[in-house]
């Protein structure tokens, strides 16, 4: 710790200054805060004639905390008096003078104020120029000068224009104190729903269109309770088709459809129900077949096997034929060209991957290799690997080392951080291995005369090769110095107090 000097003090009790003082001595009363000087050396014993205060807001004046000045105080000079803040109360009577003339010198400029009801609220405004200006509610700005009124409303945010015609709906919207506020068209669109009976006399038009006029063959009349038309066939006109044609055979009411020959369709042909092919062979030659079935059914007979099957499959046509067939001797799906999977796709059996683009899934348990290329993780738990294949030929840590003949205590020394801290340092000459931690050593500098000093004997030799003398032996609390002199003299950690009164 710093060094310390404490003079006299009293931090409670009464105040006043002390009963005595040695000359030059000085004492605080924390009470009253005033510091004490002994004065003259005419007292018993060498001490003060006198006490005097010397420093201290009890003793003296100060500049600018508050404090109550008791008796009678003389000035010489100027006293000057600072112009109170708006805060403070008028001290002087020049101050208040001072007021009271500006407040003259001013009250002719005031204006007369009027008072308005605006939808903002009371706005208050200023007359007395030549221009009264009014400032009223949002969009109001209203100006008089020269005997003229003058009202500029502010843009709204409708833009100017004209709306509506023929074709469009225009909407408006008016705030409540009449004013637009907004203005849009939209296009007319109006369906059936919206228009009354409109369907009704859509069906009685068609319906008329129909009946008064003459058909040939077709008899149709308007069922209005139901709103649908009733058409008869009275008569249907054979067509006669040439090669690749439909013929159609007509009698009254019926109609009969046949193929002259073979037919061929050049347009779109969509079939309604089922389509049965009975033919050898299916020719499509589309360049793309989209199917919204699920399942496609090959080699589909009245009594299907596996032998039936067989061969079943699908073939692409190539340079060779690429297959993919279920091939009953094998009773598997066989292909005849190489596997190929996107990334990230895996193979598997039963729900479970067992193989995918790096990993062998860990459902395979049982293998047959016979080599291996380069294992870079995983876990053996396979029987011991002999020192011969360089392996331990053990379960334990204990009896690898021992197999290997490193065993602790017996072929090695056992592992310490000491002993690894001072292995780990570099030896040299004059130099000294201590530990800086737990675990962690240095070299230190050993001179020839530390050295010495290592090699005494006792704590006198030790002395005496250090050069002390007789003080460094005596009581720390009790010394004593005899006589010489002392100078350049540093205290270090010392207290030095004056105690109380």
């Amino acid at each position: 710790m710093a060094n310390t000097l404490r003079i006299k003090r009293r931090s409670s009790g009464a105040s006043g200054a002390p009963s005595s003082l040695e000359n030059a001595e000085l004492a605080f009363n924390e009470v009253d805060d005033v510091l004490y000087y002994g004065e003259g050396t005419g007292g018993s014993g060498g001490s003060a004639t006198s006490i005097i205060a010397i420093a201290g807001p009890g003793a003296f004046t100060t500049l600018s905390s508050a404090q109550t000045i008791s008796g009678n105080k003389t000035f010489t000079g100027t006293v000057i008096v600072p112009t109170p803040t708006a805060n403070t109360h008028a001290t002087t009577k020049l101050y208040v003078d001072d007021l009271v003339a500006n407040i003259n010198s001013n009250i002719s400029n005031v204006a007369t104020s009027f008072a308005i009801s605006s939808d903002s609220g009371s706005s208050t405004i200023t007359s007395g120029t030549d221009t009264l200006t009014i400032t009223g509610g949002t969009g109001l700005s209203t100006s008089i000068s020269a005997d003229e009124v003058t009202i500029d409303l502010d843009d709204t945010a409708v833009t100017a224009g004209t709306y509506g015609n023929a074709n469009t709906a225009t909407t408006f919207t008016v705030d409540s104190q009449g004013r637009l506020t907004s203005a849009s068209q939209t296009a007319i669109s109006i369906n059936a729903g919206q228009v009354q009976l409109f369907t009704e006399e859509a069906q009685d038009a068609a319906a008329t269109l129909f009946t008064n006029a003459t058909h040939s063959g077709v008899s149709v009349n308007y069922d209005d309770a139901n709103a649908k038309l009733a058409i008869t066939n009275l008569g249907v006109t054979e067509l006669s088709g040439t090669t690749g044609e439909i013929v159609v055979s007509a009698s009254n009411g019926s109609v009969t459809v046949g193929l002259s020959s073979n037919v061929s369709v050049s347009n779109n042909l969509t079939v309604g129900g089922n389509l049965t092919v009975n033919g050898t062979l299916t020719a499509i030659n589309s360049t793309t077949v989209t199917v919204d079935d699920k399942n496609i059914e090959l080699a589909s007979t009245a009594s299907p096997t596996d032998s039936t099957a067989d061969g079943a499959g699908l073939t692409v046509k190539g340079t060779t034929d690429k297959t993919f067939n279920w091939v009953n001797t094998t009773t598997a799906w066989t292909s005849s060209e190489y596997m190929d999977l996107a990334s990230g796709k895996s193979y598997m059996v039963d729900g479970s991957v067992v193989l995918s683009n790096t990993t062998l899934g860990s459902g395979v348990v049982y293998s047959s290799l016979s080599s291996v290329g380069t294992i870079t993780s995983g876990t053996w738990n396979g029987t011991t690997v002999g020192i011969l294949y360089g392996g331990t030929g053990a379960t334990t840590a204990s009896q690898a080392r021992t197999n290997l003949g490193l065993s602790i205590g017996t072929d090695v020394q056992a592992y310490d951080p000491e002993l690894e801290a001072i292995a780990g340092l570099t030896s040299a000459a004059d130099k000294l291995p201590y530990f800086t931690g737990s675990g962690t050593a240095a070299l230190a500098d050993l001179t020839s005369y530390a050295r010495s000093l290592i090699s005494s004997a006792s704590a006198s030799i030790a002395r005496t090769t250090l050069g002390l003398g007789t003080i460094s032996v005596q009581d720390a609390d009790d010394v004593n110095i005899t006589g010489g002199s002392l100078s350049d003299v540093t205290i270090s950690n010392t207290v030095i107090d004056g105690g109380t009164f």
